[in-house]
């Protein structure tokens, strides 16, 4: 058979999820630094691209917990799941080496959402997060209902969740589809900016942009 008679493949799934994570990307960089018309922000300014919404979920001590416990802090948010075989590990991790990064600074929180409230149970959570060394005061891992969780995730940190169970997986397709990157909130609980989660370099971004926000409460 030519090449012209033969049937174009159908995109695979990591194909439309790289697109999906994609448009994620590119709407928050609009909104971050050309939303509204304004005129484009200096290098060293972070755009407010709303305030997280409230929330009550539970910790992986049991207790609830809410986003008026933050107020107050400047906090980093991820979203991952206890049996994820794909980029959840490399997420952890490099929240781990956050911790460290700011364990001297009590200002900085760090929460970590499941996106399998089904599966990661508190207790659940709580040896995950033992395995990553996770400070029970200064990280977090919250569950809760999925419904509610996920317009958090999808409206409240504009970040791509979807949940594949019960139906057939596609090769290479996890249970949940999610975001890897990482959402900066400030002490007032306005969503400031996106990092790639599994970039080691982005990191160094992340601890600068920290550290602009703790100046900025100051003022």
């Amino acid at each position: 058979m030519s090449s012209s008679d033969a049937s174009p493949r159908p995109p695979s799934f990591y194909t439309w999820l790289i697109i999906v994570l994609g448009l994620v990307t590119v709407l928050a960089l609009i909104y971050r630094f050309a939303g509204g018309g304004a005129p484009p922000l200096a290098s060293w300014e972070l755009r407010k691209m709303g305030v997280v919404p409230a929330f009550a979920l539970t910790e992986r001590s049991g207790r609830q917990v809410t986003n008026k416990d933050l107020d107050g802090k400047i906090w980093v948010a991820d979203f991952i799941y206890t049996t994820c075989l794909g980029p959840c590990p490399l997420v952890t991790a490099g929240m781990e080496k956050l911790q460290a990064s700011v364990a001297d600074d009590p200002e900085v929180q760090l929460v970590s959402f499941t996106v399998d409230p089904q599966t990661d149970t508190p207790p659940v959570l709580a040896k995950y997060a033992d395995q990553y060394h996770a400070d029970p005061n200064r990280w977090w891992f919250v569950t809760g209902p999925e419904k509610p969780l996920y317009d958090l995730i999808l409206h409240g940190f504009l970040q791509a969740v979807q949940d594949n169970s019960g139906q057939p997986l596609q090769d290479g397709q996890n249970k949940v589809t999610h975001s890897t990157y990482l959402a900066l909130v400030d002490s007032n609980g306005n969503l400031r900016g996106f990092y790639d989660g599994v970039d080691n370099s982005a990191r160094g971004d992340l601890l600068r942009d920290i550290k602009i926000l703790e100046k900025e409460a100051k003022q």
